[in-house]
């Protein structure tokens, strides 16, 4: 349950207040990534050509890291200062996603372990 899709993290919908401050992020931002679904792919920080069903983990993420360092060894720096905010915005969304895949985690983790304490509730009776 620690992996999921670039769909199911912004329609995540936290189902009470404990779930809302765990999962709580800028409403424009969520909408941006929404905007997005519509087209039939994106890429995960600007490198990683995926499609909104495909999985996204850490291992994913890291693999986005890993391209963006290797281009700037191979490539350098920006070249200008619209290349510059690109990348800077790249690398901030993934953090982003990062970000949200982690607390998603610990939700589905918390609905988890409440789901088998109210089955072990239940039993005792």
């Amino acid at each position: 349950m620690s992996d999921c899709t670039i769909s199911i993290l912004v329609n995540f919908m936290p189902l009470n207040d404990r779930e809302k401050e765990i999962f709580s992020f800028d409403e424009n931002i969520i909408n941006e990534f929404k905007s997005n679904l519509n087209k039939d792919m994106f890429y995960l920080g600007g490198h990683l050509k995926m499609k909104h069903n495909e999985i996204i983990n850490l291992d994913s993420i890291e693999k986005v890291r890993t391209i963006d360092k290797q281009r700037e060894i191979e490539y350098g720096g920006p070249c200008n200062s619209f290349e510059a905010a690109s990348i800077l915005n790249h690398r901030k969304k993934l953090s982003i996603i990062e970000n949200m895949l982690m607390k998603y985690k610990v939700i589905m983790e918390l609905r988890k372990k409440e789901k088998l304490f109210e089955c072990n509730s239940n039993n005792k009776i």
